[in-house]
């Protein structure tokens, strides 16, 4: 026995000595949405679950950040943007950017809830803006695609803290990595949906338009009538 030996078998406990890891993560970024059709239609040994990945990548981001003392939380502090504008915020209004900055704080905080969350809005998002598509998919199989697509996230993340440490420009940095997501979102739905370029790209477009309301709806509006009460 050798520590080769030793160290594989470390690795296998959460899969990263096992092709399917390697495979997995490739092509989450090189064909994710068939990649994802093949693991909903019953291919799942090909590849890594999303949940157990989901777990792995999150605990790497988290050493790293550790490791860098990479601090990400100015990315969810909208009381920095507003005193930057200098413009005179009423109490009100200036209650509301506290209420959110602590619910964004917090969830920062438990990125594994915050993940799941996200993906809730985004799965509804996604049903009811590719709703008249020819492929169909379930809430549930769309979950599970969406796990993948936080999984992609996690690890942009990762490159970004081990590159850029606490150097990230906030606005630079917001501006590439919105139209980096943009980008992989429409690769992925065109991919999972079987649908051409423009069509794909405008129920991205709608998707987001669904969960910015969804969001607002269901987060922003009960901040703004419990700061008003």
């Amino acid at each position: 026995m050798r520590f080769k030996n030793l160290l594989e078998n470390f690795l296998d406990i959460w899969g990263f000595g096992s092709r399917p890891m390697f495979r997995t993560i490739g092509q989450l970024f090189t064909r994710p949405g068939y990649m994802m059709s093949d693991y909903l239609r019953g291919h799942q040994p090909l590849y890594f679950p999303p949940f157990k990945m989901l777990v792995v990548i999150t605990l790497i981001f988290l050493l790293l950040v550790w490791i860098f003392d990479a601090d990400l939380t100015h990315q969810f502090t909208l009381m920095t943007y507003c005193e930057k504008s200098g413009y005179n915020f009423s109490s009100r209004a200036l209650l509301i950017i506290h209420y959110i900055d602590k619910l964004l704080l917090w969830l920062y905080d438990h990125l594994a809830f915050a993940a799941l969350g996200m993906q809730i809005y985004s799965v509804l998002a996604v049903r009811i803006a590719f709703r008249k598509c020819k492929v169909k998919w379930t809430i549930v199989e769309l979950f599970f695609a969406h796990i993948y697509m936080t999984c992609h996230y996690y690890i942009f993340e990762c490159a970004s803290i081990i590159f850029l440490g606490n150097d990230i420009d906030d606005a630079q940095y917001g501006f590439i990595f919105f139209y980096i997501t943009l980008l992989y979102q429409w690769l992925t739905y065109a991919q999972l949906y079987d649908l051409g370029f423009w069509k794909s790209l405008w129920l991205t477009i709608v998707k987001g338009l669904w969960y910015t309301l969804i969001l607002v709806l269901t987060v922003i509006v009960p901040i703004i009538i419990l700061a008003l009460i």
